[in-house]
């Protein structure tokens, strides 16, 4: 694994939350949910209801676009991949917790839920070396000179194979 694959496995693991966008229909529609990264699988899961509609647009169409945002450190990532639906009650109930209790109860093995296994084709991530001073500091030098904000590393990553 090269070091700026390493890098965006690792930023992903810091993530809470992102946007998970599917096709539906004719529009593209985005909705919150905690991403489980396992990095070993080099997957990102989403527990979900198992009649959701995230469920039926990837049975139509298996492309999915994850974007994530740590907005604090100024950190982003956009993710593109192929979604499936994984019903392995074993790996349901490793990813139990109090996400899933809140929206789903107590017991992993009662609850009508599934997974959202995406592999990752391509990714992009921006990684800000700085704090939010140093990056208003960094936009105000870059305002009043010919130069653009240095604001840490952009990566492009082809993640297929």
């Amino acid at each position: 694994m090269t070091d700026t694959t390493q890098r965006f496995w690792d930023i992903l693991e810091s993530m809470r939350v992102c946007m998970v966008t599917t096709q539906d229909g004719e529009v593209m529609r985005s909705r919150p949910m905690a991403p489980y990264v396992s990095k070993p699988d080099r997957t990102i899961q989403f527990v979900t209801d198992s009649e959701s509609a995230k469920i039926y647009e990837l049975r139509q169409d298996q492309d999915i676009a994850l974007s994530f945002v740590d907005a604090d450190s100024m950190v982003f990532v956009s993710v593109s991949g192929k979604g499936r639906v994984n019903r392995d009650r074993a790996r349901i109930r490793e990813m139990w917790g109090p996400y899933c209790q809140v929206f789903f109860g107590d017991d992993p093995d009662s609850a009508d839920v599934a997974i959202i296994e995406v592999n990752a084709t391509q990714a992009e991530y921006w990684d800000n070396d700085k704090g939010k001073l140093s990056t208003a500091i960094e936009m105000t030098r870059a305002y009043f000179s010919d130069d653009g904000p240095n604001l840490g590393e952009n990566e492009k990553l082809n993640l297929a194979g």
